[in-house]
C-alpha cells in the first residue's frame, strides 16, 4: 500500500491489489477474482519495512487527530473507527506476517504458488524470504 514507491512492471503483467501490510485477508474476493477469471497462478506478497501498520496502536492519537482536522469528523466518530478497524489491520512485524499470510494463502488456493518476498526501502532491494 506504501505510496513511497512504484512498481515497474510491464502492461498487462500482473494485477496489483495494494493493502496495508500485504494483508489480504479483506482483498480475498480480488484474489479469488484474479485467479478464477484472471488466470493467475503466482502470486508475490511483498512487505516492506518501516510499515505503518506495524504497532499501529502507537498512531492512534495521529489517526484520530487526522481525521478530525482533515476530514471534518467529530473526536469520538474517529476514536470509534480507529478501535473498530485497527485491530484487524495491526500486522505485528513485517517478515512474521507476510510468511504468516503466505501459509494462510497457500491453504484457500492449494494450486497458487505464493512467494512471500520483503522490500527494504533503504536499498530498493527485493528479498525472497526463506521460510
Amino acid at each position: 500500500m506504501d505510496n513511497r514507491k512504484h512498481l515497474h512492471i510491464p502492461d498487462n503483467f500482473a494485477f496489483i491489489i495494494r493493502s496495508g501490510g500485504g494483508n489480504l485477508r479483506y482483498s480475498e474476493f480480488k484474489v479469488s477474482y484474479a485467479i478464477a477469471i484472471g488466470g493467475v497462478m503466482n502470486i508475490a506478497l511483498i512487505a516492506h519495512n518501516h510499515c505503518g501498520m506495524v504497532n499501529l496502536f502507537s498512531r492512534k492519537k495521529a489517526f484520530v487527530q487526522g481525521l478530525v482536522e482533515k476530514a471534518g469528523w467529530n473526536p469520538e466518530w474517529a476514536e470509534e473507527h480507529f478501535m473498530n478497524f485497527a485491530p484487524m489491520f495491526e500486522i505485528g512485524n513485517e517478515i512474521d506476517f507476510v510468511i504468516i499470510e503466505a501459509k494462510r494463502l497457500r491453504l484457500r488456493y492449494p494450486k497458487i504458488c505464493i512467494a512471500p518476498l520483503f522490500y527494504r526501502i533503504e536499498d530498493n532491494l527485493l528479498y525472497l524470504i526463506k521460510e
